[in-house]
């Protein structure tokens, strides 16, 4: 599919917009104006404050009484091969779990890249859409010609992608793990090969999609391995994402294997926790970890639904994480978490941080709960922030990355009931506000009318 062609947009109506103290503002009656150029934000502000056009080129679209728009969601943290296991394959331990069925599908992938894994990855990125994302953090496999392929997929739908070919050379399975001199070659050459396809694609949108430094864990990367991504990473300036302290049995499979060493200090002695680095999971942190990730700026991508499978012994600080100013988002981990819409993380998100605030370990902690506004700030704004990019909020200059929200479809699970006045007249009674939290809970994409990425509607 191909993204709409460029066009600016003026559109008129109810903005949800995330402030810098993580709640959501709804702005009615609000006036929206891209460049039709870049795909960035002209204007935004009161309609009745708005400037008048020299010149009106665009027909203003004005959002019906129960629509909204809100930034797109940003999916912090999924694998893109493992699409192919999504909703099944749930019953073992993480490392059981990998040798059973996750190398498997990535290693089915690798062998048929451009049959199955273009089937797979246009899937994907349609369902992705669909739910509202328009931002990735995506791990691929460890063939170059696969994360081509992928890397193809995001950039023919038109979202942005930090994709990252999976480097592991050591305790793997005998038919998928690589040498380490072939996984920081064949890094090397994707890094090479997409920056080549990227020339082909016209600006602004040949900034979309970009390569990023991805070991897969401490487990499965010797130090050299460790050591040649992270000089990789500095040479080209690229973004570092990778799993950290998932489970109790990840924590101490890395410590086994390094006299001791939690991954976290291993990470940080190979310069792999950078303002650059977005760290899965996190699950197991202490205090002191958040305080080191908060000095080395490094970000954080909360995944709720898969951490109750592989960490159930222990939830995420979501809210000591955010205390401590760590970049937050949140991640689907497809297939750790078998639902690809952010939507459910961020559901998720609010339900653990409350069973977490009422455990002994929470209350200990003084943590108070996440509310479903501040987990809507994290699904948006806090990916955006994650994952480095400007996007997230609605502000004149950044990027119109976003999703248009229509209720009263007769199919939505979204429904509230106005009082009746004299003589059986309905009164709007339900505030707006409302009905936001309702489509928080109960939203699906059935709600979701249009998805913007620099500025062109990407939604098919």
């Amino acid at each position: 599919m191909e993204p709409n062609v460029k066009t600016s947009h003026r559109i008129q109506g109810t903005f949800l917009n995330p402030t810098s103290d993580r709640k959501i503002e709804i702005l009615h009656d609000h006036l929206l104006v891209t460049n039709q150029v870049d795909g960035t934000i002209d204007y935004f502000g009161p309609a009745v404050e708005a400037p008048q056009p020299k010149e009106v080129l665009d027909e203003l679209w004005r959002l019906t009484e129960d629509s909204f728009i809100l930034p797109g969601f940003v999916d912090t943290h999924i694998h893109a091969p493992q699409y192919i296991n999504a909703g099944n394959a749930l019953d073992k331990p993480l490392k059981e779990w990998l040798e059973a069925y996750t190398f498997a599908a990535e290693a089915r992938i690798d062998a048929d890249p451009r049959g199955l894994g273009s089937k797979v990855y246009s899937r994907l990125v349609k369902r992705l859409i669909g739910s509202g994302t328009t931002a990735a953090s995506v791990f691929g496999t460890l063939s170059v010609e696969a994360n081509v392929v992928l890397a193809e997929a995001f950039i023919d739908s038109g979202i942005r992608g930090h994709i990252g070919k999976v480097n592991m050379d050591q305790n793997g399975i005998p038919t998928y793990i690589e040498t380490t001199e072939a996984s920081l070659r064949d890094t090397e050459s994707f890094i090479s090969i997409l920056a080549t396809k990227l020339e082909a694609v016209p600006v602004p949108y040949n900034g979309l999609v970009e390569a990023c430094i991805t070991p897969r864990f401490v487990p499965t990367c010797t130090p050299k391995l460790l050591d040649g991504l992270s000089a990789l990473a500095e040479k080209h300036q690229l973004r570092i994402q990778s799993h950290m302290s998932e489970s109790i049995g990840q924590v101490e499979w890395s410590k086994s294997l390094s006299d001791g060493v939690e991954d976290i200090h291993a990470l940080d002695h190979h310069k792999l926790l950078t303002p650059r680095s977005l760290m899965a999971h996190c699950t197991h942190s202490t205090a002191a970890h958040l305080s080191l990730l908060s000095e080395r700026q490094t970000s954080i991508s909360h995944c709720p639904l898969s951490n109750l499978y592989f960490s159930p012994e222990k939830s995420f600080p979501l809210r000591s994480a955010l205390t401590r100013t760590v970049k937050v988002g949140l991640g689907s981990d497809i297939s750790g978490g078998y639902d690809p819409s952010i939507e459910s993380s961020m559901r998720m998100a609010v339900a653990v941080a409350r069973q977490r605030a009422h455990a002994p370990e929470g209350v200990e902690k003084g943590e108070s709960a996440v509310e479903w506004e501040e987990a809507l700030w994290v699904a948006t704004r806090g990916g955006a922030e994650a994952m480095g990019l400007s996007t997230g909020i609605f502000e004149r200059g950044r990027p119109f990355d976003a999703q248009l929200i229509e209720l009263g479809n007769p199919r939505s699970r979204v429904e509230w009931f106005d009082g009746f006045g004299e003589q059986g007249s309905v009164e709007a009674t339900t505030p707006f506000k409302t009905k936001v939290e309702k489509w928080f809970h109960l939203g699906s994409e059935v709600d979701r009318k249009a998805v913007w990425v620099q500025g062109r509607n990407v939604l098919q």
